[in-house]
C-alpha cells in the first residue's frame, strides 16, 4: 500500500506541474479542481494529499506564491 501512495504522490505532483506548466499562473482553487478531474479517472486524489504536493513543488521551486495574493501561484521555468 505504501509503494501506491508514493506513486499517487508523484502522479499528483506531475499533474500539476503540467497544469501550471500550460497556464503559467493559477489560483489555488482552481489548480486543486483541475487536478481532481485530470486525475479523477485514474484514482480519487484526497485534497490535503494535493496541497501537500502544492507545498513540496512551492519548496523544490516548480512554482511560487504571486506577490501580493495569498492564493495565487505562477510556475517558475
Amino acid at each position: 500500500m505504501k509503494t501506491v501512495d508514493e506513486d499517487r504522490k508523484y502522479v499528483i505532483q506531475a499533474t500539476i506541474v503540467r497544469i501550471m506548466k500550460a497556464r503559467k499562473s493559477m489560483k489555488n482553487q482552481q489548480l486543486i479542481q483541475e487536478v481532481i478531474s485530470q486525475i479523477s479517472a485514474r484514482f480519487a486524489p484526497k485534497i490535503p494529499d494535493i496541497k501537500k504536493a502544492i507545498d513540496t513543488l512551492l519548496e523544490k521551486e516548480y512554482m511560487e506564491r504571486v506577490d501580493g495574493t495569498r492564493d495565487t501561484f505562477a510556475y517558475v521555468a
